[in-house]
């Protein structure tokens, strides 16, 4: 029984390390993160939003207040978070969504034909077939930066590479697709 007493006050002795790292990191760290939301063009009404879930992911995280570099801990966890909030936005293509306009958008427009359909599944599929005749890592980079969204900076963390080669990486992939694809 005494056993199973020291393992409930050993629990409760982490989790009050935990709180407290947690109160004294978000006292000392709030005003920062805002600063490095505001710098990174959050609109204000989202900021304290940014900030709170960053202390609720930390908060899921055990051995808070052991780790020596929290602060930068913090800060990486906000750049995740940044990131997350980014490839949201791109696949909702949040503020590119205009609203139906039957002017705009009705009847009165041009239908696509069936020819310019098929000519445009037609480049897509060369496009893909190109895309996959590419080396497996100028694929990649390719990839990371049209479809993910990625910063040439961001892939080049991410693969280990330099700027430089993740440019020629890209120009090489455009250039082959550009080439393959019929216009």
């Amino acid at each position: 029984m005494s056993g199973q007493n020291d393992s409930w006050e050993a629990r409760d002795s982490t989790i009050d390390g935990q709180a407290h790292a947690l109160k004294s990191l978000s006292v000392r760290l709030r005003v920062p993160l805002k600063r490095y939301f505001e710098k990174h063009a959050v609109p204000r009404d989202e900021v304290d939003d940014m900030v709170q879930e960053v202390f609720v992911r930390l908060a899921g995280r055990a051995g808070l207040e052991s780790n020596e570099c929290l602060d930068a801990y913090v800060f990486k966890s906000a750049s995740n978070l940044l990131r997350d909030r980014h490839r949201r936005r791109m696949a909702r293509a949040a503020g590119f969504h205009e609203a139906y306009d039957e002017e705009i958008h009705g009847t009165g427009l041009p239908s696509f034909e069936p020819e310019r359909s098929l000519l445009g599944a037609q480049s897509l599929q060369q496009m893909v077939t190109a895309l996959y005749e590419l080396p497996e890592k100028t694929r990649g980079v390719f990839v990371l930066y049209h479809l993910e969204g990625l910063s040439h900076q961001e892939i080049g963390r991410q693969l280990g590479m330099a700027v430089s080669t993740i440019e020629k990486h890209m120009s090489r992939a455009n250039a082959y697709i550009l080439k393959r694809v019929d216009r």
